[in-house]
């Protein structure tokens, strides 16, 4: 499901920390283990000053660098209930609720804040969310509006550094380095550590790492911007049980270490992801749009499959409603496993190798996020009319009485079947909220306070009966969190019984007969206690198991070995739209680049190497129609029925399919796993749901109504074939190093290198809509003869250290080569 506004930010924690540093002169000496930490101490100072606030907040010192801030929201209409949601509280719209206890009009709620950059909003009666009107800073929140911003502390309010290098004066307040973060620390394999700094822009010179073991390495700078540098090391990580370690600075004649002592637990477990996520090319299936392939399960009123989408069946509108309001949203087309498990040889040849399937558990909608039961599978989606009986006879809370119908023997089957042929399976698990149906609600509902399920939903009142429903949806009642996560025991293990039958179903210890995984549907809704229990039972069950979360912004907090392996990686896809599709808005390859680095630079490699590369899902518009509808922000203004009115939904131009597929090649060259929409390879386009969630259109269905406009486009297809190949062939593609070549912002063209041990490919992406010919920088070791193997067959020879290449417009070529031995 997409949430209403963006998912969790990481945010700088700083520790306003001043540094009063020594001078000393000389090289820097190899530190001895006997006098580690290094000397002389250096003295610290403080940060009390919270900078220029917004009129609507405001600060008191706790501590240095903490403040009590007290955000003040003034409705401009009667409400019911008001809370404060950000990046202090994983965007969670439970955590921090404001109060009017005066009755004065104005809500209020106080929360202790460290020194660093907060984004946040103010969200009315659950649904409604807004930016603070009393403060005029914002940025945009990836969806229709903005986030506020709040500054606290001085480094915060630091829009552009002044500093100077070699002016022997260093600001140690804008230090910053988190060992609980994946930007500042991470670890590399079984026996490397990755060491991050954070400094002021043009402000040290150079740095050290001094690990209590005598160790002693110099960071590099690899990232530099108008306010902060970032800087890095990876060494050895010593098998030493008490590990210490802190960073030693020069500018000029100034030398000091950082007086904070940082501790590693060398015990820790490594973070680790499946290996076979690093080679993964994701297909995305919405099972009832996919394929029918029973007609024994359609439920009653089920459109023709060819039927033009905007038509209207005779039994739809008798009630007055119209097509956007809302009989499109109630439609049923039929597919169902049968048909998924039928199209598996299909899937073979174009190439994908995982399958993220979205909700098949039963519900009474024909997305199936309002789920009726987590312990069976959809009749719709298997074998009609076999839930009533069965179910009836189970106990929610104990497993022994659970039982497997005939669709669950049907998903089953398909699973076995789609391993055969060597596929992943993941599914969708919402365990944030249920429908109305489930057992466990009903119960609540017939027997109130009663009931052994009453603390599993949040009711407000029992009598009258009230409860709160995700995104105020009554059809959809959120369970009750707490600060540690879900605040019923009996239904934390309820899904930890769930979780547990779908991936080992037989309870043999053997997973291969279950699912591969999850993909977690509004995980920031609970509180990320939670999912690391979970992880600890998912990892229990199969090591080998891949957990991917939707979470739409920056996800350095959940890729940190305790929570998620991978995301939904929309910032990848925001980043793509801004150079390739956008026109008044377009970013420079520059600037693309960097905000990849960026990603690359804040999450865990293990991570970035199997987070899900998409450019659309059944949240968002046609990644075609995303190209034919540019300058928009990403999976914005794109739902005709109410933010979208102005949007193009006519079929996308030739153009915009080449926008498309070069996008596509985006995906395939990328470090992460690329991640297709069902559908998009054979042409599909549309706005946003439910537009983007059509039937799947076949060969062997044609001709479609409108045949002008609905069918397989089979130069589309052979494309994305093609492109799939490529990264097939070239495990340099998947696991391979990256290394930006070039970046011509002039001619808009931008080139990087792949590289493992045995072979090497540069990419070059040509995004303008003319012919470019570019000179392509290589590394001094590079090779000296390169073949095409992507959209060229040219042969190039070079001893000058660069390729000299024609890039066609709106294209991308690849060249391969055997790395040297």
């Amino acid at each position: 499901m997409k949430p209403s506004k963006p998912s969790p930010r990481g945010t700088l924690a700083l520790t306003g920390v001043v540094l009063a540093l020594t001078m000393f002169g000389g090289l820097v000496p190899q530190v001895g283990a006997a006098d580690w930490p290094p000397a002389p101490p250096l003295e610290s100072a403080v940060d009390n000053q919270a900078g220029r606030m917004p009129p609507s907040v405001t600060a008191e010192l706790l501590t240095p660098g903490q403040w009590r801030c007290t955000f003040h929201f003034k409705p401009d209409r009667p409400i019911d209930q008001v809370v404060l949601a950000g990046t202090f509280n994983n965007w969670n719209r439970g955590a921090n609720p404001l109060s009017d206890l005066d009755g004065d009009g104005v809500w209020t709620a106080a929360i202790d804040l460290p020194a660093g950059e907060h984004l946040y909003k103010f969200v009315i009666n659950n649904d409604d969310w807004r930016q603070d009107p009393g403060n005029e800073e914002g940025v945009y929140d990836g969806h229709d509006g903005l986030n506020s911003v709040l500054r606290l502390g001085r480094v915060a309010n630091i829009h552009k550094s002044t500093a100077q290098q070699g002016d022997s004066a260093i600001m140690a307040l804008a230090l910053e380095h988190d060992p609980q973060r994946p930007i500042y620390f991470q670890t590399a394999g079984t026996n490397q550590a990755l060491f991050r700094l954070r400094t002021l822009a043009h402000d040290v010179e150079r740095i050290w790492l001094v690990l209590s073991t005598g160790i002693q390495a110099e960071l590099a700078r690899v990232r530099e911007d108008p306010r902060f540098d970032l800087w890095e090391v990876l060494v050895p990580l010593p098998t030493k049980p008490d590990l210490h370690y802190t960073f030693l600075l020069q500018d000029g004649t100034l030398k000091g270490h950082d007086p904070r002592i940082y501790g590693v637990p060398v015990t820790k477990e490594a973070f680790h992801t499946p290996d076979w996520a690093k080679h993964a090319i994701w297909y995305q299936i919405f099972p009832e749009r996919f394929r029918n392939g029973s007609t024994a399960n359609d439920p009653e009123n089920t459109i023709p499959w060819t039927m033009d989408w905007f038509a209207q069946a005779p039994w739809e509108g008798t009630d007055g409603q119209s097509f956007y309001k809302h009989f499109v949203f109630w439609r049923h087309y039929g597919g169902d496993i049968q048909g998924i498990q039928e199209k598996l040889p299909y899937l073979k040849e174009l190439g994908v190798n995982a399958i993220y399937l979205n909700p098949v558990f039963i519900g009474w909608s024909n997305h199936k996020y309002d789920a009726t039961n987590y312990m069976h599978i959809d009749p719709q989606f298997g074998v009609k009319d076999d839930y009533e009986q069965i179910a009836a006879t189970e106990d929610l809370l104990d497993p022994s009485t659970w039982k497997w119908t005939e669709s669950d023997k049907v998903f089953l089957n398909f699973l076995k079947k789609a391993h055969e042929l060597g596929f992943r399976v993941i599914i969708d698990g919402v365990f944030n909220h249920v429908g109305q149906p489930h057992p466990a609600f009903q119960d609540i509902k017939k027997n109130g306070p009663k009931s052994p399920y009453a603390d599993w939903f949040n009711v407000t009142s029992w009598d009258p009966f009230e409860f709160t429903g995700w995104a105020g949806f009554d059809a959809l009642p959120e369970f009750r969190k707490s600060a540690d996560g879900l605040a019923s025991e009996s239904l934390k293990q309820h899904l930890f019984n769930i979780t547990r039958r779908w991936m080992d179903p037989d309870g043999d210890g053997d997973p291969s007969d279950g699912i591969d995984g999850w993909r977690l549907d509004v995980p920031n809704e609970i509180p990320a206690p939670f999912w690391t229990e979970w992880r600890q039972v998912v990892k229990s069950t199969n090591p080998d198991a891949y957990i991917t979360g939707e979470i739409w912004d920056q996800a350095d907090q959940w890729l940190d070995g305790k929570h998620f392996d991978a995301v939904m990686n929309y910032e990848f896809a925001k980043v793509v739209c801004s150079w390739v599709f956008n026109h008044k808005y377009k970013i420079s390859p520059s600037r693309a680049d960097q905000r990849f680095r960026e990603l690359r630079l804040a999450y865990p490699l293990e991570a970035t190497l199997v987070v899900q590369n998409l450019m659309d899902s059944h949240d968002t518009d046609r990644v075609a129609s995303m190209a034919h509808n540019p300058d928009r922000g990403y999976d914005a203004q794109n739902r005709i029925q109410d933010n979208g009115p102005n949007y193009d939904n006519s079929k996308p131009t030739p153009t915009d399919y080449r926008r498309a597929r070069l996008a596509l090649v985006i995906q395939i060259t990328s470090i992460g796993a690329p991640m297709i929409y069902y559908g998009d390879e054979v042409g599909m386009w549309g706005a946003d749901d439910p537009t983007c969630r059509k039937p799947m259109l076949w060969k062997d269905l044609e001709p479609y109504e409108k045949p002008e406009l609905n069918y397989v486009m089979d130069d589309q297809l052979a494309f994305y074939k093609l492109a799939i190949a490529l990264r097939n062939a070239h495990p340099a593609l998947r696991t391979g190093s990256f290394q930006t070549l070039l970046t011509n912002d002039q001619q808009d063209v931008w080139a990087f290198l792949r590289k493992d041990a045995n072979e090497q490919l540069v990419v070059m992406l040509n995004a303008s809509d003319r012919e470019q010919t570019v000179d392509v920088p290589l590394p001094l070791a590079a090779p000296n003869k390169w073949h095409g193997v992507f959209n060229t067959d040219a042969t190039l020879d070079t001893d000058e250290h660069k390729l000299h290449v024609t890039v066609p417009a709106i294209s991308g070529v690849v060249f391969h080569a055997a790395t040297p031995k």
